[in-house]
């Protein structure tokens, strides 16, 4: 009698686990995270290594476009059910290594 009661306690408690989602889900965050203090020192007239020391190097530099480096960053967060994600796009373009225009998206 003891050993069945031990038995479907046993079941039970390792069922319930699977019935109810974690609620503490890590957020997943790709990229390259830009705060608004990097973001209020970039300048326009930075030379290209001023900008990488400050940035660090950009995601995504086109091979088409040379002068266009984008940062850019994901975070994903949320149990399945209510996912939410964010993507920011930083496009900095440059004339000759030198800082001539930032779009921020």
């Amino acid at each position: 009698m003891k050993k069945t009661v031990l038995i479907l306690c046993a079941a039970l408690s390792l069922g319930a686990c699977s019935l109810f989602p974690d609620p503490y889900k890590v957020p997943v965050s790709q990229g390259n995270l830009v705060t608004k203090d990097q973001l209020s020192q970039l300048q326009i007239g930075m030379s290209e290594s001023q900008v990488t020391y400050l940035l660090g190097n950009p995601m995504l530099r086109d091979t088409f476009k040379p002068n266009e480096w984008h940062y850019m960053f994901t975070s994903i967060h949320g149990t399945p059910d209510t996912q939410k994600s964010e993507v920011d796009d930083l496009v900095l373009i440059f004339d000759n290594g030198i800082l001539k225009e930032i779009k921020n998206n």
